[in-house]
């Protein structure tokens, strides 16, 4: 069976209505509007919370704002221009005179309360609504209506309002009765991961959120077989989507590279799905009606291009009526940009030696974000494959892969990690790397024998202030360090004793007086490693038994970044992209599946200045030395259609020149 998805070049828009949005809805102007920035694929409010469409089912509350087009009329229309519909749904709550009808399906919290949010009440995921009735609602929604998609909005466990109240853990009888009948516990009532039974829940949580999905999944899948299921991970097809926003609770800094760290764990992951990751318009939920920096909004959308995604904004309200159009010229620049060069962009697979395993909600995201950020400012070319894929994705085709402090891994994965370097891989980690199994329990001894670890002495959280010192041998394996003898370190160092056979680097000066400056020296430096590394087999694994990604990331240092570097350089054998170019310009490479061409985007991100996007500042007489798979006979710039000089470099990569970059360039190699 033909799926459309894979035959669109994607340009989704969202237009999240409003009920009053629908009052004086014109399709025919929805449409056009949607044309004008070459939109391929709309999303629009369909069911749940509020039924968009007339209703015929006693517990689906219908807007009484019908009065404009109708939904089916929108469709036609969108269909008509060859625009192809995805249905949002939101299942997460429903309006207070449903719950008094069904009070079983609300969500309680431990006080025994519900939520209700302006007459909205917070329907429990394990309750009869999201469990049952959500499909009673889809039969009805998807034999209406011609949709060709269907996304499922804030799913999962919620305790959280909009006003962003905590409420804590659901103990209503569903998940009451849920949780005893699996593990024979009462629910716990706080968050704690020390707590087993916390740590119970957790699997609890990861193990019905996905019985649920895969429900609807395959109710949704029969009834309509050719329709685009957002997160349909079971049954292997569909689409990913995402969201690159803000907030203005959410602690600093931004995260700069969110779109493409989004894009990256997705392709990484999910390579045979659509990768969609969304520009939010606003600054928060508290302000959905003033837009982001319209700069902000096109490096989102450079940024998925670059890594392999789709385009993707997001606003409240229709285009037409949307009080801040400051972002629309940006977004449709990229959009048509897209539109005139969708064919390049097409079954692209990443060029990425390195794999740098992405743990989401379950990690240390400070410490995955601080290697995101050391790959990338290095120029350095990786993929971010889930912790929860490594059993299933294909590792040979990875030179180096890294675990950011990866806590919790399985028996399984662990052994397929610790073969991976017999065979001639390279493992780098960090922090307390598989010292917990995937159900969050805690190992007497780490799962990764690559790491050499006979014994953990100590774990010691309060290392301010330490340092590494350098040892005048070691400074050949790490030349950045030529007239610095340190690296400072915090706030966390693993004591361990290691094999016989692993070599350390450096040496540990512990926590020692800083204050006043008459007693700031140290007379204490101990015999242990800030750096580790050990042969298996073929390959090796290097270790770092404290937690320079999450330093970088909150703190910046040339210091950690450039310890780093040199570790993954020279000890871990990693060959980053060469040139000139800045660290503020991001590097990424692909080649069509057939081998016809190779894709090369340089991405600046100059106008990033502290929590301010501006126009980025044009560079010029760029060099690129970068390793292709082909004999290139073209090197061209698919955005001004321009032919770049480039000449071999040796190692077979060639060296590309680039006259003037702005916000970004693609560079085809054919």
């Amino acid at each position: 069976m033909s799926k459309w998805w894979q035959e669109t070049g994607w340009r989704q828009i969202q237009t999240n209505l409003r009920e009053i949005d629908m009052e004086d809805m014109n399709a025919e102007v929805y449409v056009e509007q949607l044309k004008a920035f070459k939109a391929s694929v709309v999303m629009i409010n369909a069911a749940g919370i509020i039924a968009s469409y007339p209703t015929e089912l006693p517990f689906h509350f219908q807007s009484p704002f019908l009065k404009g087009d109708s939904l089916e009329k929108i469709i036609s229309a969108c269909h008509a221009a060859g625009i192809h519909v995805v249905a949002r749904t939101d299942f997460s709550k429903i309006r207070r005179p449903i719950y008094e009808a069904h009070p079983e399906w609300a969500y309680v919290g431990p006080n025994g309360h519900i939520v209700d949010y302006n007459g909205d009440v917070h329907a429990c995921i394990n309750g009869g609504y999201q469990r049952e009735y959500v499909t009673t609602i889809l039969q009805e929604l998807l034999t209406k209506l011609d949709f060709d998609g269907i996304f499922f909005n804030m799913g999962g466990y919620q305790v959280r309002d909009y006003s962003e109240n905590y409420y804590g853990i659901c103990q209503c009888d569903s998940c009451r009765t849920k949780f005893r009948e699996r593990f024979n516990l009462n629910l716990p009532t706080v968050e704690d991961i020390g707590d087993p039974v916390f740590r119970k829940y957790m699997v609890f949580k990861r193990e019905t959120s996905r019985e649920t999905k895969h429900t609807i999944d395959s109710f949704i899948h029969k009834l309509r077989p050719e329709l685009l299921i957002d997160r349909a991970y079971e049954l292997g097809f569909g689409y990913i989507r995402q969201e690159s926003n803000t907030a203005v609770n959410r602690p600093l800094p931004h995260w700069q590279y969110s779109a493409t760290d989004n894009i990256k764990w997705m392709i990484s992951s999910y390579p045979h799905m659509i990768a969609s990751n969304t520009t939010v318009d606003f600054i928060d939920i508290f302000y959905r009606h003033v837009a982001i920096s319209p700069f902000q909004q096109k490096i989102r959308l450079v940024e998925s291009l670059a890594n392999g995604g789709a385009l993707d904004y997001y606003l409240i309200g229709r285009l037409d009526n949307h009080p801040d159009k400051s972002g629309y010229e940006g977004i449709k620049e990229i959009f048509h940009y897209h539109a005139a060069n969708e064919g390049h962009y097409r079954n692209l697979t990443s060029k990425a030696a390195i794999a740098l395993v992405n743990s989401q909600g379950e990690g240390n995201q400070s410490e995955f974000r601080g290697w995101f950020r050391f790959l990338v400012e290095s120029h350095q070319l990786f993929d971010t494959p889930l912790a929860g894929v490594l059993g299933t994705i294909d590792l040979s085709r990875y030179k180096i892969v890294i675990l950011p402090d990866s806590r919790y891994l399985s028996d399984d994965v662990a052994a397929k990690l610790d073969r991976f370097v017999e065979n001639g891989g390279t493992l780098v980690a960090s922090g307390r790397s598989s010292f917990f199994n995937q159900d969050f329990e805690e190992r007497a001894q780490p799962a990764l024998r690559s790491l050499a670890i006979e014994r953990i002495e100590q774990i010691r959280t309060d290392m301010r202030p330490s340092y590494f010192e350098i040892q005048p041998e070691e400074k050949k394996q790490f030349p950045r360090f030529s007239v610095t003898d340190l690296a400072y370190i915090e706030p966390e160092y693993v004591y361990c004793t290691y094999s016989t056979g692993s070599k350390g680097y450096f040496k540990l000066i512990p926590p020692h007086k800083f204050g006043p400056p008459e007693r700031c020296y140290w007379d204490t430096v101990v015999d242990k490693p800030g750096v580790v590394v050990t042969g298996r087999g073929k390959g090796k694994a290097v270790y770092l038994p404290w937690l320079p990604g999450a330093l970088f990331h909150r703190q910046g240092y040339t210091n950690t970044l450039d310890l780093v570097a040199d570790v993954l350089e020279q000890l871990a054998g990693s060959e980053p992209v060469g040139g000139n170019l800045s660290p503020q310009v991001q590097v990424t490479h692909f080649a069509k599946e057939d081998g016809s061409e190779e894709l090369v985007h340089l991405v600046n991100h100059s106008g990033h200045f502290g929590t301010t996007w501006f126009p980025p500042v044009t560079m010029c007489d760029l060099e690129v030395e970068i390793a292709t798979s082909r004999a290139a006979k073209e090197v061209t710039s698919l955005r001004t259609g321009a032919k770049l000089p480039f000449e071999p470099a040796g190692k077979g990569r060639i060296r590309i020149r680039v006259p003037k970059l702005e916000l970004f360039e693609a560079i085809r190699i054919a």
